[in-house]
């Protein structure tokens, strides 16, 4: 996620430069066409122009509309899991043994560990395998998945009990079972009274209530045929634009005098600049239709974990504890 004031200009453009690269060989070969002998005087039609780009524009706005709402659900997820890692530790403070109460509170950071793995993993759907955010990530910004591994986090929270964990096709459920089945016996050997039983449970379900809405989101693309069509629409409607721009220009050339003898060339920047401005709308929905997958603009859930991770540790009296994540590049993952 971006926690700076705003992205500067020339970061942007960078990134979406290929679009600009795009619109100046198409606004090329419009005037080509348009002054060859053999098609001389071709061009589209303003009036189709202006329709697709009107519809374009709606079509836009409501994938960007509805890739918002995905990306803020997903935040309000880990808000939810933020506000139930506080309490379950708490409830394992006040009310087990120090042993116990340490045991349940690293098996709640392992599974914190095995959910952001699990949502860290790629999927076919998503844009982060893309040449531009490839780039981009390479040269500002790293996540914590990609310089350690699952298993070497769960040895180094749960012991010996992560082999059996990392059995398991599915570590984060396994972690939440383990944890049930240890209130169970808590509850079972008079340990904790009836009331703190019910609490923990019910945070337990919270915690695969909300690992659930993650998965849901993740496992889950934008609709792939709205997705499809707002960027077919995109490159059908760039692609026209400068053949519709051309004879505007070639109009202006008729002035005479200096303007004149570079009207039409004129087409070549207003056509790149229409054509970035539309294609960046959707290159900027597509890259924030997947909260998870670890762009510039997800949801930074691996500083949300260690930020739980150091509270709930100092919580338990430790002192060794892993250092914050702080945002590289003004970028929080």
């Amino acid at each position: 996620m971006y926690v700076g004031r705003s992205y500067r200009l020339l970061d942007f453009a960078l990134w979406s430069r290929r679009s600009v690269i795009y619109m100046v060989v198409v606004s090329g070969l419009a005037i080509a066409a348009y002054r060859l002998p053999g098609t001389s005087g071709f061009s589209v039609p303003w009036s189709i122009v202006l329709v697709l780009g009107t519809t374009v524009s709606l079509v836009a706005g409501f994938k960007n509309s509805q890739v918002f709402t995905r990306a803020n659900e997903a935040l309000q997820a880990f808000s939810q899991i933020t506000a139930s890692s506080r309490l379950w530790s708490s409830f394992c403070r006040d009310f087990t043994d120090a042993a116990t109460a340490r045991q349940l509170v690293h098996r709640h950071l392992a599974w914190l560990t095995a959910l952001r793995f699990a949502l860290r993993r790629p999927m076919p759907w998503e844009s982060l395998a893309r040449a531009a955010n490839v780039e981009f990530r390479r040269r500002r910004y790293h996540i914590q998945e990609d310089k350690t591994s699952l298993a070497d986090e769960l040895r180094g929270l749960l012991g010996e009990e992560a082999e059996n964990v990392l059995k398991s096709p599915q570590p984060a459920t396994a972690l939440l079972d383990m944890q049930l089945t240890q209130v169970n016996g808590l509850l079972k050997s008079t340990s904790i009274p009836p009331q703190i039983y019910s609490e923990l449970t019910k945070l337990i379900r919270d915690f695969h209530d909300q690992q659930a809405r993650c998965d849901r989101i993740k496992n889950n693309p934008y609709p792939r045929q709205y997705a499809i069509i707002s960027s077919m629409f995109m490159m059908i409607f760039c692609t026209l634009l400068p053949f519709g721009i051309v004879p505007v220009f070639a109009e202006m050339g008729k002035l005479g005098g200096v303007l004149g003898a570079i009207a039409i060339w004129l087409t070549i920047p207003f056509s790149a600049l229409l054509g970035w401005v539309y294609m960046s709308l959707d290159l900027v929905g597509e890259s924030s239709a997947n909260p998870f997958e670890g762009g510039a603009n997800d949801v930074p859930i691996s500083q949300i974990c260690r930020d739980i991770e150091i509270e709930l540790r100092r919580g338990l009296g430790e002192t060794n504890l892993p250092k914050p994540l702080p945002a590289l590049n003004d970028i929080a993952t």
